[in-house]
């Protein structure tokens, strides 16, 4: 992740994991369920930054 084209989508995903945990807390969430969903988006920014990659999601298989 050292290219600099993905600085605005990392940045990008980690306002929505934050804004989501500010949202899901307000809203009287459990932690357990909030943690969950954080996670969730967590591996999807993973995954999504991952695969502009030369290698892909082939590497992380």
């Amino acid at each position: 992740m050292s290219n600099t084209s993905t600085i605005i989508p990392a940045l990008a995903w980690a306002c929505v994991i934050i804004l989501v945990a500010f949202v899901m807390q307000s809203q009287g969430v459990s932690d357990p369920a909030t943690a969950g969903i954080i996670f969730g988006l967590t591996g999807a920014a993973w995954g999504s930054l991952q695969s502009d990659t030369p290698c892909g999601r082939g590497c992380l298989q």
